[in-house]
């Protein structure tokens, strides 16, 4: 269970918490600082230390999106 997790619905709960907090927080470094903060609680309350490196990828993923949805956003502003 802990797999499916990690592979399918994290990347999934980041990539839609990305997409809104664009919209909700109209700054595109809200949403990875608030999934790199939860995601290091789940760290030391729920897995282990090798959960560290599905952070950092879960963090990197969040600014890359954010970015993505920023440059768009923008785009069809102009």
């Amino acid at each position: 269970m802990e797999f499916q997790f990690v592979l399918l619905i994290f990347p999934a709960m980041v990539i839609v918490a990305s997409i809104i907090g664009i919209f909700l927080f109209k700054k595109w470094f809200v949403v990875p600082a608030l999934t790199l903060i939860v995601f290091t609680f789940l760290l030391f309350t729920v897995f282990n230390e090798s959960f560290l490196i599905w952070v950092v990828v879960y963090t990197i993923l969040s600014v890359i999106i954010s970015l993505i949805v920023q440059l768009i956003k923008r785009l069809v502003k102009s």
